[in-house]
């Protein structure tokens, strides 16, 4: 590869990648290839290694994110932060053209010219995003997404305690728990009722079907740890939505950042109001 094209490596499910390709193809200084979702990106050099990975859809976006590549990750779907195919180009054209290569992907991700010439287009921003680290259990699991636990019965209330790295611990009796980062905010932990985090944010943590009409909700840092304080019912770790294992009572479990990824992600266009200009005639 000549030391002026940067790859841009395609991570997704086939039926898409090829409309992405098409994308990619005719930007300056790009050179793409793709892999297919059945290709992990924790274990690919490919990924790992090129200066643009473009995730396809949810699924390709939480292994990219959960393998933390060395270069910048754009998200391209339907998601909420998600680029549609024109700004993917638009981005490409006017923020990687002239950057450096992949050798030089960390000085790209934290020059201020890329944030200059990412400003020109609409609804489009660079965010650092968090990769969690869940520590205290076998597999040590990483998370881009969030991290649960949760009564192994349905409908069964333990005890959880929360220690946070700033702030008063808290303990609340509830079906489980949730930490998500702004990627998954607005998934399993907004329909238990947490709010929806910004790029950049922190990590949002509240209770699952609390017996506590008033227990509360917090962003967290970036650490803090979790413990369930009761024997009687088992509680299973959850990480981006795959089982992991049940949780021993009265064990810490440490969640913090432990590694950065960085994104190039849509920002939410606020939505006008059209009936306060409406003529009532």
């Amino acid at each position: 590869m000549d030391a002026s094209e940067r790859r841009v490596t395609v991570v997704g499910p086939d039926d898409r990648t090829a409309e992405i390709r098409k994308a990619i193809d005719g930007v300056a200084g790009c050179v793409g290839d793709v892999l297919p979702t059945t290709t992990a990106p924790a274990v690919s050099s490919d990924a790992a290694d090129a200066a643009i990975v473009v995730a396809v859809g949810r699924e390709a976006l939480r292994d990219t994110v959960a393998a933390a590549p060395n270069g910048t990750v754009i998200p391209v779907g339907r998601d909420r932060l998600a680029l549609d195919v024109g700004r993917l180009r638009d981005v490409l054209n006017r923020g990687f053209a002239d950057g450096p290569t992949a050798a030089d992907t960390a000085a790209l991700a934290s020059n201020e010219a890329l944030d200059a010439a990412l400003a020109p287009i609409d609804g489009v921003r660079r965010a650092r995003h968090p990769v969690l680290a869940v520590d205290g259990v076998s597999a040590s699991p990483r998370a881009a997404l969030d991290v649960a636990f949760v009564t192994d019965s349905p409908a069964r209330i333990s005890e959880f305690a929360i220690a946070f790295g700033y702030g008063t611990p808290a303990t609340f009796r509830a079906d489980g728990v949730v930490i998500a980062t702004p990627l998954g905010s607005d998934g399993y932990a907004n329909a238990a009722g947490a709010p929806i985090v910004e790029p950049g944010g922190g990590l949002a943590v509240t209770p699952i079907a609390p017996f506590s009409t008033q227990t509360d909700s917090w962003i967290a840092a970036s650490e803090l740890t979790v413990t369930v304080e009761r024997e009687e019912e088992p509680v299973a770790l959850v990480v981006d939505g795959a089982r992991r294992e049940l949780v021993e009572p009265n064990r810490p479990i440490a969640i913090g950042v432990t590694d950065r990824v960085d994104l190039v992600v849509a920002t939410p266009r606020p939505e006008r109001d059209d009936r306060k200009h409406s003529n009532n005639s």
